[in-house]
């Protein structure tokens, strides 16, 4: 049986996402954040709205980039959050979690189209199987259209950590990624991203630290920053369900 507790937190997490879905009808043309996961060799293997695959990962940037809209380097998406410069139909590419297929079947595209992105990475993942290396990820980092991102020490919710483990997890992962990278991390990604698993509290905690901002995974733009503030901006997952609406409207 569910407790009172979750489902108000499941409430206050509906209310928010419909929130910013509402403001998104009024604001359409904020520059957006978009997360992948996961990509894959083939269509048929996807099996998750958190694994895309490498066709239609490719297909969908194509589009962005067919409609006009500017792939924002990271110092342009910083004078977006930072300094309130409008940057209208544009966007930025993220990755969460680390996953070897970011490093393998995303970035030989990103390099050839020069489109920045951002790696999240969760230390403990470095080096497992199916996940980035330290070398890969070094690599990356080293190349100007890649910007490297705090995604924790391990990939929990928050909201049931005390300060002192939330904070160990943002400081402790920042440290770690600036000295594997030799490069300044400034932006943090929350594991899972809902309010269902990231309290108020985790936020306020977070603006304590040396990070410049953080993403949430709720979908909205970056207009509507004025209602989540610098260290729970929005970001949209991109889905292969996303990917095929775009397929069908070229075909019609």
């Amino acid at each position: 049986m569910i407790s009172i507790r979750l489902r108000i937190i499941r409430e206050q997490n509906r209310i928010y996402t419909l929130l910013l879905r509402l403001l998104s009808y009024f604001q359409p043309t904020g520059s957006k954040v978009y997360i992948f996961h996961d990509i894959l060799d083939e269509v048929s293997m996807v099996k998750s709205s958190f694994t895309i695959s490498k066709s239609s990962f490719e297909i969908f940037l194509s589009d962005q980039l067919a409609k006009g809209k500017h792939a924002n380097t990271f110092e342009e998406l910083t004078q977006i959050i930072l300094k309130r410069y409008t940057g209208r139909n544009s966007f930025i590419i993220t990755f969460d979690d680390a996953n070897e297929s970011v490093y393998t079947k995303a970035y030989p595209f990103l390099k050839a189209h020069s489109i920045p992105f951002i790696v999240f990475i969760t230390k403990e993942l470095i080096g497992r199987p199916n996940f980035l290396s330290k070398e890969q990820i070094v690599e990356m980092a080293h190349d100007s259209l890649c910007t490297i991102g705090s995604h924790a020490l391990q990939h929990k919710m928050f909201r049931y950590m005390t300060a002192k483990e939330a904070l160990m997890e943002y400081n402790e992962s920042q440290t770690y990624l600036q000295q594997l990278t030799g490069q300044s991390i400034d932006c943090f990604a929350f594991p899972y991203g809902r309010l269902v698993e990231v309290s108020c509290k985790n936020i306020k905690l977070l603006e304590q630290t040396s990070y410049k901002f953080a993403f949430s995974a709720i979908a909205g733009n970056l207009n509507q920053k004025w209602v989540s503030g610098n260290y729970y901006l929005p970001r949209i997952n991109v889905s292969e369900a996303v990917a095929k609406k775009i397929i069908n409207h070229k075909s019609l």
